[in-house]
């Protein structure tokens, strides 16, 4: 019995930990994005697509937090994890749709596909606008996270 116990205990960190191991990769994913960001626009580069990809991994690390923050397991697949973390937190809908939207456009910040027999291309795809969107709604949502998750 105390065995056991001494197992569930450990468990119980080492969740703890790889939450606090996500969030932290998560910030310093988002601190990439931001440097990637100033970089593009003190040499006026299309790094754009890159920022918005950094920001979506960081938004999936901060859900992993959050899910292992609970002890629960990480879904693998990206859709089912934000559908995970909304359901554990009862998010408010605005977190959920902007999780869904970045959900969204990932692939397209990382894949040359095409589309409507075009190339879709990723550093033509994304303006600074977009980037600086991103940005905005990784910092809003890890936030809120870390409120959810206190």
């Amino acid at each position: 019995m105390i065995k056991k116990v001494n197992l569930l205990k450990l468990k119980m960190n080492l969740k703890k930990e790889q939450s606090d191991k996500y969030m932290k990769e998560a910030e310093l994913t988002l601190l990439s994005a931001e440097a990637i960001f100033e970089r593009a626009k003190e040499d006026d580069k299309d790094f754009w697509a890159v920022v918005v990809k950094n920001c979506y991994d960081s938004l999936e690390q901060a859900v992993s937090s959050a899910i292992a923050s609970r002890s629960e397991p990480i879904p693998i697949k990206h859709p089912e994890k934000i559908n995970k973390f909304t359901n554990i937190f009862n998010v408010p809908k605005y977190i959920d749709k902007k999780l869904l939207y970045w959900l969204q456009k990932r692939a397209s910040t990382q894949y040359i596909d095409i589309k409507n027999n075009q190339l879709s291309v990723p550093h033509e795809l994304f303006t600074e606008q977009d980037a600086e969107k991103a940005l905005n709604d990784t910092r809003e949502i890890i936030n809120k996270i870390k409120e959810l998750t206190c």
